[in-house]
């Protein structure tokens, strides 16, 4: 079956030197509790109790759809769960200092290597218009998927920050048991029905997809993205 075929290796998007330009289609960001009722919604950053986190996750319209789309590949009796989605930049602040003053607690000092280890995970905080974080386009979204018993095991926790949250990790180091396994299946199927829905990957982080911004255009070999920065939502 097409949903627990491998993961393959991505030409993704760590490095975005040269992003491709922005052709803003000044499409509607939605809030997904009103226009995907079929979708959860578990706000982590709010429920997190982060400074500026909204208690929705919004996104623009065509994720939206997506979402709606990828869900429909689902197994009976699964569903997604959205996490975050639009991040306004003082959200965006917040995790970023965090993840910072975390990497200097466990022995970091700051040059070269501790900025590329940062800016892995989050995104420098920027009103560039022609960079935008992802995140702040309302074109990333996280998530992952529940079934009866709750959420499915993936591994790591959401914003988990170790080499076992890279999406690939039990593709390259083989499971070694069966809870292995089923993690195994779980990200493939999360996976490949973001894929199919037409999201691309983050491969750091198995529970980040793009669609719609520079990362995701640089992924598709687009000349262009569709979404900018949007610093406030109704």
């Amino acid at each position: 079956m097409k949903f627990t075929t491998p993961i393959p290796e991505s030409e993704s998007s760590a490095a975005l030197a040269s992003l491709p330009k922005i052709l803003e289609t000044n499409e509607p960001v939605v809030p997904l509790l009103q226009y995907a009722p079929a979708i959860a919604v578990y706000p982590a950053y709010y429920h997190e109790g982060v400074a500026g986190a909204r208690s929705d996750c919004f996104v623009r319209r065509s994720v939206a759809d997506r979402l709606v789309e990828a869900a429909g590949l689902l197994p009976p009796d699964h569903h997604l769960v959205v996490l975050d989605g639009w991040r306004p930049l003082e959200v965006q602040q917040s995790l970023y200092n965090r993840l910072k003053s975390q990497l200097l607690s466990q022995g970091w000092t700051e040059g070269e290597a501790f900025y590329e280890e940062l800016h892995r995970f989050v995104a420098r905080p920027s009103h560039n218009p022609e960079r935008p974080p992802r995140h702040l386009t309302g074109g990333a979204v996280d998530l992952t998927i529940a079934g009866l018993n709750g959420w499915l095991d993936m591994g790591t926790p959401f914003d988990d920050f170790t080499d076992r949250a890279h999406t690939r990790f039990f593709e390259i180091h083989l499971p070694s048991d069966d809870q292995e396994r089923q993690i195994q299946r779980n990200r493939r199927l999360l996976y490949h029905i973001m894929i199919q829905a037409g999201f691309t990957n983050y491969s750091d982080e198995w529970w980040h997809f793009d669609y719609g911004n520079q990362a995701w255009a640089t992924a598709r070999r687009h000349d262009h993205a569709f979404y900018g920065g949007i610093l406030q939502v109704n």
